[in-house]
């Protein structure tokens, strides 16, 4: 546990951007394919199409912000 915690703590926060901006991707593309599959039975699963637009829209603002945090870390980091 003492090895975990000391390697979490060495990660800088350029880098958990960087991981955060990443992943965000995968979950984009899991609403994006779970939009376009429950297209394909609309008559049963019209209300889970409702869900993912609106997490579709709410992933599309937090990676926007992603990014502009992975930019302003990699300005300053390239200040230093």
């Amino acid at each position: 546990m003492h090895r975990w915690k000391k390697g979490i703590e060495g990660i800088t926060p350029l880098q958990q951007a960087a991981m955060t901006y990443r992943s965000t991707w995968i979950i984009l593309l899991g609403i994006s394919l779970g939009i376009i599959f429950s297209f394909l039975v609309l008559e049963t699963l019209w209300w889970v199409i409702i869900i993912l637009v609106g997490a579709l829209g709410n992933t599309i603002i937090q990676q926007i912000a992603n990014y502009q945090k992975l930019t302003i870390l990699r300005r300053i980091q390239d200040e230093f």
